[in-house]
């Protein structure tokens, strides 16, 4: 929990965020991204909301994937942008600066499979709702989308241990980062209002974090 709590600090410093956060999280988020990548079709045309640095980008294109990626943080897009100098991804991936709201300026039917990783909990719900449904347009028929996030916690007592570990580390990273996340109470039914098919939900490390979503595109 708490690298995911402390995300948003980890954030203001981009050229070491990937290595502090599979750290904090005792890899855990690496295996997230792992699972997430032998999810989708080798070849296949993604976009990565919420692209950060680019890691899991880097490793999707590594199955002949090629990648699209927005991120709102200006300094993480701006390593994107490094690292597609660095390791040569020109027109294997490309990232740039933008939200979930700019997502409708994509054309309908494009992908072939969306991704996503720790970005969710970072939106209120009405930003939630319109990426899911932008998602679900842009799309291509049988396309698949992939989140992995922190959820709630199912069962009561875990809820009410979660709540009280992670208030203070909520109130702390607000403090020094002026923003934080919130754990997802219901991401699976918000897909499956959207117009998606739940294929697969997978708890993991204590049912609370992360919990990938693989839902596909409804004709």
């Amino acid at each position: 929990m708490f690298s995911y709590v402390f995300m948003k600090i980890l954030e203001m410093k981009p050229t070491t965020y990937d290595r502090h956060m599979d750290r904090a999280s005792r890899s855990h988020v690496l295996e997230a991204k792992r699972a997430i990548v032998k999810e989708v079709t080798p070849g296949s045309y993604v976009l990565d909301v919420g692209c950060g640095t680019g890691d899991l980008a880097r490793m999707m294109i590594e199955r002949t994937c090629i990648v699209d990626g927005f991120d709102m943080n200006p300094a993480m897009v701006m390593a994107a942008g490094e690292r597609i100098k660095t390791e040569h991804l020109e027109g294997k991936f490309s990232a740039r600066q933008r939200g979930v709201e700019g997502m409708d300026g994509i054309a309908t039917e494009t992908y072939d499979a969306i991704v996503s990783t720790l970005v969710f909990s970072e939106l209120n719900d009405d930003e939630k709702c319109f990426a899911l449904q932008q998602a679900q347009r842009i799309l291509r028929p049988e396309g698949i989308i992939i989140i992995a996030d922190e959820v709630v916690p199912q069962t009561w007592c875990r809820r009410i241990l979660h709540s009280i570990i992670r208030l203070p580390l909520f109130a702390i990273t607000y403090v020094i980062a002026t923003n934080a996340t919130n754990p997802l109470a219901d991401l699976a039914g918000e897909m499956t209002r959207a117009g998606f098919t739940i294929e697969k939900e997978v708890r993991s490390h204590g049912g609370h974090s992360p919990w990938s979503w693989a839902g596909k595109r409804r004709r």
